[in-house]
């Protein structure tokens, strides 16, 4: 059995899961205590132009989410470079 080495630093274990399985560790893992909270979304209303909307479809098809997830990137994304300062 293999054993997981002990890691310096984030970028040594990431090189290291990049080119091994955890599969073969996967006796050595224990279950995680962290508990994730999904946070809170308030509703909104939009309307999109059919076609637009069948592009948006797609896409988020291709990166295998829902549409509206993938509208709720798209937005966030544009909000935070439209927050950068080179913008103001």
């Amino acid at each position: 059995m293999k054993k997981i080495p002990k890691f310096k630093t984030e970028g040594e274990e990431i090189k290291f899961w990049e080119t091994h399985s955890i599969a073969d560790y996967w006796d050595e893992l224990e279950e995680g205590k962290d508990i994730f909270k999904r946070p809170k979304l308030t509703p909104v209303t939009l309307k999109f132009d059919p076609l637009v909307l069948k592009k948006i479809q797609m896409l988020a098809r291709k990166r295998g989410i829902s549409y509206n997830a993938y509208i709720r990137y798209l937005v966030a994304k544009s909000v935070e470079k439209e927050m950068l300062p080179a913008n103001c």
